[in-house]
C-alpha cells in the first residue's frame, strides 16, 4: 500500500526553513484518508516498510528515513537530484 505525503508542518520558529530536520509532522494520504504523523513515526514506518511513502512534486519521489549526526530521526526524499528537497515544497500547515 502506498501513502502520499501531501502537507508538512514545521517546528516552531522554522516556518521558512529549507531543512528536512525542521519538519515536525507530515500529513499522509492513503486509502484510510488523511492523517498527520510526527516525523519520528514516519521514520519508523519507513524503517519497517521502505518505499511506501511518496511525495509527488512535478514527478514522484520516494521518502526515506534518515538520522542526523546528533541522533535525531527525520524523513527526506531518497536520491533526490534537486537542490531543494521536494518534501519541503509541499504545502505547509
Amino acid at each position: 500500500m502506498l501513502l502520499y505525503a501531501t502537507k508538512i508542518k514545521m517546528c516552531s520558529g522554522c516556518a521558512y526553513s529549507l531543512c528536512c530536520q525542521d519538519i515536525e509532522s507530515i500529513c499522509l494520504e492513503g486509502t484510510d484518508g488523511k492523517t498527520l504523523h510526527l516525523k519520528e513515526t514516519v521514520h519508523a514506518l519507513l524503517k519497517y516498510n521502505p518505499k511506501t511513502v511518496i511525495v509527488e512534486y512535478e514527478e514522484m519521489f520516494i521518502l526515506e528515513g534518515a538520522t542526523s549526526p546528533s541522533g535525531e530521526q527525520y524523513v527526506r526524499t531518497a536520491n533526490c537530484p534537486k537542490k531543494t528537497d521536494p518534501l519541503l515544497s509541499l504545502p505547509r500547515l
